[in-house]
Order: C-alpha cells, then sequence, then structure tokens
C-alpha cells in the first residue's frame, strides 16, 4: 500500500498537528465518552508537534509503514524514547499530561498506526505546546523542542 492508497482507503483527512486521520469511534461520531479511537498517518516530510492530553490516556499502536519514534518527556523533564515499528514497540501508552510529538526519522515512507484516548478525546482535554513555555521547562531537550514545535 501507499500513502495515497492508505489516505483513499481510509478516509484520511488532514490533522491539525501534522499527517493524517480519520476518527472510528468517540465522541463526534457516536456521543459515547468512554474511548475513542482514529487512524493516524504520518508521512517522511510531516511530524506530529509536542502536545499533551489533560486527563486522559493515549495508546498508539503500529500497523504499517517506517519505524515511527514516539518522544515523551515527563513532568519531571525525563525524555523517553520510544520506536514503533515490527521490530521494536508495537504499542506505546502514553500517559496524561505528558508532552510528546513523533517523527519517521529516516524521512522515508509514512508510518500508519492507530490511537485509542480513554476517556474519548475532546478538543478541550488538547494542549499544542509553545515553544518558548517548553524550552524554559525542559532546556535540555532544546534540539528536540526546537525541531517538534511549531511556535
Amino acid at each position: 500500500m501507499t500513502i495515497n492508497n492508505y489516505i483513499e482507503k481510509l478516509g484520511l483527512l488532514p490533522h491539525p498537528e501534522g499527517g493524517y486521520y480519520r476518527q472510528l469511534y468517540g465522541n463526534d461520531t457516536t456521543g459515547k465518552k468512554d474511548i475513542s479511537t482514529i487512524y493516524y498517518m504520518l508521512t517522511a516530510n510531516d511530524i506530529s508537534v509536542f502536545h499533551r492530553l489533560h486527563g486522559v490516556v493515549e495508546i498508539w499502536y503500529y500497523h504499517d509503514g517506517e519505524p515511527l519514534n514516539i518522544y515523551v518527556i515527563d513532568e519531571d523533564g525525563k525524555l523517553s524514547i520510544h520506536k514503533l515499528s515490527t521490530d521494536h514497540e508495537m504499542q506505546v501508552v502514553i500517559m496524561p499530561e505528558q508532552w510528546f510529538a513523533a517523527e519517521i526519522t529516516s524521512k522515508q515512507g509514512f508510518c500508519l498506526v492507530g490511537c485509542a484516548v480513554g476517556p474519548a478525546f475532546s478538543f478541550e482535554n488538547f494542549e499544542l505546546a509553545k515553544k518558548s513555555n517548553l524550552l524554559q521547562l525542559y532546556s535540555q531537550h532544546k534540539e528536540l523542542i526546537e525541531r517538534l514545535t511549531k511556535e
């Protein structure tokens, strides 16, 4: 499968934090608040910028494509790097309040994942990082923050 095949087959749309997505289940489609799920695809030139979720857990599941690095900064400033691929981790759990971002480090192809959020995703619980704030809190991760934030 190619990028365009997946976009068409899965009905993916541009995502506000980078890449493409389609919500499969949750608040917007069913009115249920217990869990929400999406397909999410990054291409070689896309990034998922640093963001965090308040009061909810997010789980990423690898489906296809290039290995994907997920960078997680916990509240104490500890950085964890998770590599999603068939040769590494197949799923990663992101706890509430952790800043996280993702990219395909090979800068080739695409990576298709599924994401589940519980309780269900809501933009009220979503926060995009401000570069200046993250740099002030976690200056030890300057290069990563510079590369994976928009402002």
